[in-house]
């Protein structure tokens, strides 16, 4: 008798510590959706303003193109716009554009909502897609820096004020090195950002984890 007592409470004890860890596991699960989901709308925010201040950026340039001389010191009208600063204008707006429309896409396709399903699955294809985005925009920044470099060989050529290959001049360096520096910055500080939310997803993917072997 004593002995089915004692199965019979073991029995119940092990009920008990199952339901618990159910519970627990459920309320983990909703902790780490919620905190997910934060997190993925934060990123989604990022593109909002990295969008945001290239809409800015190109209105301004729209508008100071024209008195750009005029502000450099040089003398004349003061609104004037030659072709060479309209050809600058219209490759600056299309390539702005470009990228603009990228972000958009990233933006209006990135999904913010955790599915109820398996939160493992879910934490482990976000983090995938994170990484397939970065590689995403490293390669767009980098394609864009090459083509405004040989777009802007190529109008310099064809505008006579130099061969394409014509690049060892001061004034071509000082500027090309300036945009490489932009291009690391910028490079960077994605890379950072990114990383940072990856970090994020793969802390909650380990908490579930750990939690998840008990």
């Amino acid at each position: 008798m004593e002995l089915d007592e004692l199965k019979a409470r073991w029995q119940q004890e092990s009920e008990k510590n199952i339901d618990i860890n159910n519970q627990s596991m459920e309320q983990l699960e909703t902790i780490l959706r919620q905190k997910t989901s934060s997190t993925l709308g934060h990123i989604k925010e990022k593109y909002k303003g990295i969008i945001s201040y290239l809409m800015v950026g190109l209105l301004l340039n729209i508008i100071v193109s024209p008195f750009l001389h005029f502000l450099l010191g040089d003398e004349g009208p003061v609104f004037r716009l030659t072709f060479n600063g309209l050809f600058a204008l219209v490759t600056f707006l299309t390539l702005g554009l470009i990228v603009v429309f990228f972000y958009w896409l990233k933006y209006s396709a990135f999904n913010t909502e955790v599915a109820d399903t398996d939160v493992r699955t879910t934490l482990e294809q976000k983090i995938r897609a994170l990484r397939r985005s970065l590689r995403h925009e490293l390669t767009l920044i980098i394609g864009i820096f090459i083509s405004i470099f040989i777009i802007g060989r190529a109008s310099s050529q064809y505008l006579g004020n130099g061969s394409f290959s014509d690049i060892f001049r001061k004034d071509i360096l000082l500027s090309l090195g300036a945009g490489v520096l932009i291009l690391i910055f910028y490079i960077v500080k994605r890379v950072k950002a990114y990383n940072s939310y990856i970090r994020k997803l793969e802390e909650y993917l380990a908490e579930f984890e750990d939690k998840g072997s008990f």
